[in-house]
């Protein structure tokens, strides 16, 4: 989706924001043990209880990803800066949480209304966005 639907293009993505989309996608059910978030709160499960009962399987990929990324024989995160590591971080949790589907509703009501505001139809007038403005504007980390 990134380069065949040229998604990097029209969003402006640049290496680091790719490599999150890439990294959550390939670990937002990483060590799924097949249950839902509703068995564990209701179950009471070590998992609820470490994420407070909030995306408890969401919230489990990402501790899993950089619990296996805290081991030096497979961080491929070395090389980042801090500040860079940081951005990254915070982009794939915010990646993996969105996985939650208890969120759907409120996210795609968030997105229709984003896009009703720029009058963005059919992947149409999404430059609007980027025109004069700081990427730091565009995606808030």
């Amino acid at each position: 989706m990134l380069t065949t639907c040229g998604l990097r293009e029209s969003l402006r993505l640049n290496k680091l924001d790719c490599l999150s989309l890439m990294i959550a996608g390939a670990c937002h059910d990483l060590g799924h043990d097949g249950f839902t978030n509703g068995y564990h709160v209701n179950a009471i499960t070590r998992r609820a209880i470490d994420s407070n009962d909030v995306s408890v399987q969401e919230s489990f990929h990402v501790s899993e990803l950089f619990r296996i990324l805290d081991d030096d024989s497979a961080n491929f995160t070395f090389a980042l800066g801090r500040e860079e590591f940081k951005f990254f971080r915070k982009r794939v949790i915010g990646l993996i949480l969105a996985t939650d589907m208890a969120r759907h509703v409120a996210d795609l009501s968030s997105l229709n209304a984003f896009l009703s505001d720029y009058n963005i139809k059919n992947g149409e007038n999404i430059d609007a966005l980027f025109l004069d403005k700081e990427e730091q504007e565009i995606f808030k980390t």
